[in-house]
């Protein structure tokens, strides 16, 4: 599902839908008349990237906390000893 391309979405991780490895990135700002994203992120070299993304090939990055991580690991339940 893309995001759509209003003032609300600055400061949001996103990724690119059609790139399965595709980095996170976070929204710097928006054009919404031409329905555009500037967004930013780090490549594989720590080097500082930015670029332009139609909001229709974008969607919201889901991203685990480490407590909700931690949570579901605790939650399973072990087999039992007789």
């Amino acid at each position: 599902m893309s995001v759509r391309a209003t003032e609300r979405l600055i400061g949001d991780l996103v990724i690119v839908t059609s790139l399965p490895n595709g980095p996170q990135m976070v929204v710097k700002a928006i054009e919404e008349e031409k329905k555009l994203v500037n967004a930013v992120w780090f490549s594989d070299s720590n080097e500082y990237q930015e670029g332009f993304f139609p909001a229709s090939a974008l969607d919201r990055a889901v991203v685990k906390s480490a407590s909700q991580a931690g949570k579901s690991a605790k939650s399973r339940k072990t087999a039992g000893k007789r």
